[in-house]
């Protein structure tokens, strides 16, 4: 419910009190929130480095109220159409597990449908329009439109299979080309074998983590890793995380590996991705989905690179290359 009040402001005092006998509500207006679909899609170009590509396409679809209805949107019929004339039909999973997996801003609890698509090769190119549509069981529209970013290329980073390697405790500045039509990159990492490289040196503690690091603008085209990865959800307070990223601020602990994934995201993506503690342009989102609800359609070309941290040996992957230093 929300209210809308306009009068004089209210002191808590009773000082002011006598201050306010002129004080009258001019108007109350009592609206009732409306329920309607929400859709949180991307689809991502993954670049592998022999020149192949794959799409991943995924469309959550939910509620803002139940309304007496069920939360899940099932019987929709999605699908995305490039410039090309290639269209691409999402099929309905049998969960929101996947599409929860990948969109960091809707809640672990959220009940929704998820449809799913992956290709290979992708159908479509950087630098493509194109259009998401969603019709409704009950015959509903929305669309949305995005440009996919342009394609992008590490720069100085040696590799063989998508494999890499840093000197234990070593911090590795990645750098790559700008992507036309780039707003942010956005660069996750999943990093494994933490409590085995670690050993004593740390109270008991999770032996995976999930970190995010983010370059923010067009140009913006280098981070280090893993020294300016962070947590997603800043409000983590437990003891025995803030003691694993203060270590990993010297870079990786020897024995330690990791899959590394940067994104070149879009408008669209950037202007959802607001609210909480990741504001990079704003705090209230803008949608890019539009008809008989909202949301967002955004679009990333993606790239992965796995490092892990060990000495030079016979058979070990390339040095990623030189490393850097650690941060202030």
């Amino acid at each position: 419910m929300v209210r809308r009040l306009h009068a004089c402001t209210l002191a808590a005092t009773a000082a002011s009190a006598a201050l306010l006998g002129g004080c009258a509500l001019t108007e109350v207006t009592l609206t009732e929130s409306e329920d309607v679909v929400i859709v949180e899609s991307q689809l991502t170009v993954s670049l592998e480095d022999d020149g192949t590509t794959e799409l991943f396409l995924y469309a959550y679809l939910h509620r803002t109220l139940s309304a007496g209805r069920p939360d899940e949107v099932e019987g929709a019929a999605v699908r995305v159409s490039g410039a090309s004339g290639t269209v691409v039909r999402l099929a309905e999973a049998d969960s929101g597990g996947v599409c929860l997996a990948r969109d960091r801003f809707s809640s672990e609890s959220s009940v929704g449908s998820c449809y799913l698509a992956n290709v290979s090769p992708s159908p479509f190119t950087p630098r493509e329009v194109v259009e998401l549509e969603v019709i409704l069981a009950d015959g509903g529209r929305l669309s949305g439109v995005s440009r996919i970013p342009d394609a992008f290329d590490f720069v100085g980073l040696a590799q063989e299979n998508g494999r890499c390697r840093v000197e234990p405790d070593t911090n590795y500045r990645f750098n790559w080309t700008e992507a036309a039509g780039t707003w942010s990159y956005l660069s996750d990492t999943w990093i494994l074998g933490l409590e085995q490289a670690l050993g004593p040196n740390l109270p008991p503690g999770p032996d995976s983590l999930y970190l995010s690091g983010f370059a923010i603008g067009e140009k913006d085209t280098d981070i280090l890793f893993p020294g300016e990865y962070g947590l997603f959800d800043f409000d983590s307070e437990e003891e025995s995380i803030t003691d694993l990223l203060r270590v990993l601020d010297d870079g990786l602990p020897g024995g330690s590996w990791a899959e590394v994934a940067f994104a070149a995201t879009d408008r669209n993506w950037v202007n959802w991705a607001r609210g909480g503690n990741f504001n990079p342009s704003g705090i209230i989102r803008i949608p890019s989905v539009f008809g008989d609800g909202t949301g967002f359609f955004g679009t990333a070309t993606q790239r992965v690179v796995n490092v892990i941290a060990q000495p030079g040996s016979e058979g070990a992957p390339p040095l990623c290359g030189p490393g850097a230093a650690t941060p202030p």
